[in-house]
């Protein structure tokens, strides 16, 4: 396990009531509220989606459960999942027997390449909410990757395809929708943990809400996916985030950090094939 990530899980497990961190709500125009989610906040659980039962929509992929000595390692993902369409299904399962194998499958964070929407909603490192009236930037420690999130607007009528693709969001109530398309398709754009890859008609909607549960105060992030030229169907998942102990995001280089024990890298870096200057 790379150190960074040693670090965030730990963060992760001491997440703690802080002053400042907290969402409170605003006042705006005519005494409308709108809820405030500018913090630290940290992702909790296992890196990788979790279902929502009770609605019509599929469920997102699982993680296999294998026995063997090894099965903390193996990121296996279920194949069997009725809304993967049969070449996807062939690539999950592909990466399955890999990992089962003990060859493990490099992701996008494994090796320095940005993390597309939804799987960056798995990454287990802070990410800074900063909020304005009318846009939310998010920034994810690992590699200080950036979100934008435009608030109260369309969509662009041709999106130009982006590893974040263009995000537009309003407030519904105390939940903030988040509407996401122009996802590019590309080397390492997966929609989840298991290397489930996706095509340009990919759209993702997110909904957070501030919630409290057995685990304390939190962030909850349900998400709805569809892609007709992937799944059969579209499929919705959860995630949660807590506030985070530290209020600060550290320096996370991932060319500093991408090398096993051995000294060998996770995976194939992305190359620059012209020079930038």
């Amino acid at each position: 396990m790379k150190i960074s990530a040693m670090v965030s899980l730990a963060l992760a497990g001491t997440a703690i009531l802080c002053a400042g961190i907290w969402p409170v709500v605003a006042e705006e125009g005519a005494g409308a509220k709108v809820p405030q989610f500018t913090g630290f906040w940290v992702r909790t659980g296992e890196p990788m989606f979790e279902p929502i039962s009770g609605v019509p929509e599929g469920k997102p992929v699982e993680r296999l459960l294998v026995d063997s000595k090894d099965a903390e390692e193996i990121m296996a993902g279920d194949w069997s999942n009725p809304v993967l369409q049969p070449w996807v299904r062939d690539i999950v399962k592909k990466n399955a027997v890999s990992e089962i194998a003990l060859k493990h499958v490099y992701q996008a964070d494994d090796s320095c390449w940005p993390v597309a929407v939804p799987a960056i909603l798995n990454m287990r490192e802070v990410v800074q909410w900063t909020q304005e009236k009318d846009k939310i930037t998010l920034v994810y420690q690992r590699d200080h990757q950036v979100r934008h999130i435009y608030l109260n607007q369309k969509h662009s009528e041709n999106p130009k395809p982006s590893w974040y693709g263009e995000s537009v969001g309003h407030f519904e109530g105390d939940t903030l929708v988040v509407d996401t398309a122009g996802i590019k398709v590309a080397p390492m754009s997966f929609v989840d943990p298991f290397g489930t890859p996706h095509t340009d008609k990919l759209h993702v909607v997110e909904r957070y809400r501030v919630m409290t549960d057995e685990g304390g105060r939190g962030l909850e992030a349900s998400i709805r996916v569809e892609d007709s030229g992937t799944f059969t169907k579209p499929w919705v998942a959860k995630v949660v985030y807590r506030p985070n102990r530290v209020q600060e995001i550290v320096e996370v280089i991932c060319s500093e950090n991408n090398v096993t024990f051995d000294g060998s890298t996770f995976g194939p870096l992305p190359v620059e094939q012209t020079p930038q200057f």
